[in-house]
């Protein structure tokens, strides 16, 4: 059995009074992840800290050292009431606490949001028979989503705030949810003015790629007669082809904006891509024209957006939801867990069980054509998600502005 990866990361709480200009510091090392917000809380607590998250304000990975531990420094913006035994804010990081005291956009970044969620929570838990039986355990706590784990009386639930620019999701989800069944966890409440979602438990993250892909399948055609009112943004072959030229400039390939990118394409490489242009072009009008209809797409199918109990298999996270070529979607690579090695068996396997769902609209060859197009124009598409729906509206792009690139990069191999 692997071990887990040893990690050292020195924590940085600066500690902010509802209302106040006071920024207070504290200095922990903790051996948990916190990029994503998760065990701050409960590294606080243990420092005897209460309060609740504000922003990350910084992250930088010093990496692996001799001694195998992977070592980082991360700055969280904590609220609370008290300051028990915090000490004045070192000169290395009042940059951090002058943005500390900056104001934001991100709801859950503020002082007051948290109150008012655990508000609407209480009154939703207690119109569906629960209580709330502890804190709410972070999950997720950044730019484009915010994610709770809440244990309650009647089991552990969800909660799930988005921001504008996702509020699709809310719609999106409650009504996949009603109509057809895996294709969305069971949702106990929804908010779209606010962007919540409260969701009940679905099984264990992860599902084989075999029997997640026949559930995409199946739910891309199911949500067919969905479409209408769904309104979904159009994000199918003529759109990926019509931003191809944006995609492919020094500006995207660079992603230069804030300076040098550390994952920008070097020249050989950003030619190298180019070079492909006509394929992907030849691809995606294949697609544009195939006997396959645009439908439903999910936008980042991975393993941590399925989950599994018993025979279902359950979609989550439909943040990127679009009207699409539903082949888009059905790379079973992206179902592995990260760092393991696609096996080659398996991801055939995977395909076909996709495949079948189709069989009645293309004989197998052309559909198992069409998904290797797919499988090559899916890395726009996925690219695209990023450089289309998250960079330019996200406050701090910095922490997005190359992310489209590792994408592009999968169609340099």
């Amino acid at each position: 059995m692997t071990e887990p990866a040893r990690r050292e990361t020195t924590l940085h709480l600066l500690l902010t009074r509802p209302g106040g200009a006071e920024v207070a510091c504290r200095t922990l090392t903790v051996n948990t992840p916190v990029y994503y917000g998760e065990h701050v809380l409960e590294a606080a607590r243990a420092a005897g800290v209460e309060g609740w998250l504000g922003r990350r304000l910084a992250f930088t990975r010093q990496g692996v050292g001799e001694d195998g531990v992977t070592r980082a420094t991360c700055a969280w913006q904590l609220f609370t009431p008290e300051l028990p035994g915090a000490v004045p804010v070192p000169d290395d990081l009042r940059e951090l606490a002058d943005a500390a005291r900056t104001p934001t956009r991100t709801p859950w970044f503020g002082p007051h949001w948290h109150a008012d969620a655990l508000s609407w929570l209480d009154g939703e838990l207690a119109a569906q028979g629960r209580s709330r039986t502890g804190d709410p355990v972070v999950l997720k706590h950044w730019q484009i989503s915010l994610l709770w784990r809440v244990p309650t009386s009647g089991g552990p639930v969800y909660f799930k705030a988005v921001p504008d620019f996702f509020a699709r999701e809310v719609t999106v989800t409650a009504r996949l949810a009603t109509e057809v069944p895996g294709a969305a966890p069971p949702v106990l409440a929804a908010d779209t003015g606010r962007g919540f979602l409260l969701l009940d438990g679905c099984g264990a993250a992860g599902g084989a790629p075999e029997a997640a892909l026949r559930q995409l399948a199946r739910v891309q055609r199911a949500a067919r007669p969905l479409l209408p009112e769904l309104k979904l943004r159009g994000r199918g072959p003529a759109y990926l082809l019509a931003r191809l030229d944006a995609l492919l400039s020094d500006a995207s390939l660079h992603a230069d904006e804030h300076g040098p990118h550390p994952d920008a394409l070097t020249p050989a490489e950003a030619a190298t891509l180019r070079a492909r242009r006509p394929e992907l072009e030849a691809a995606l009008e294949r697609l544009r024209v195939s006997p396959i209809p645009l439908t439903l797409g999910h936008g980042d199918l991975h393993g941590g957006n399925v989950t599994t109990r018993g025979e279902q298999v359950t979609l989550l996270d439909w943040s990127d939801a679009s009207l699409t070529h539903p082949f888009l979607d059905a790379n079973p690579a992206y179902l592995f867990p990260d760092g393991t090695d696609p096996d080659a068996a398996v991801l055939e396997a995977a395909r076909d069980a996709y495949l079948r769902e189709w069989t009645d609209l293309a004989p197998p060859d052309e559909l198992r054509a069409l998904h290797a197009d797919a499988m090559l124009a899916g890395e726009v598409y996925r690219a695209l998600g990023y450089a289309d729906g998250i960079q330019g509206a996200v406050e701090d792009r910095r922490e997005w502005r190359g992310a489209h690139l590792w994408h592009l990069r999968r169609l340099l191999t």
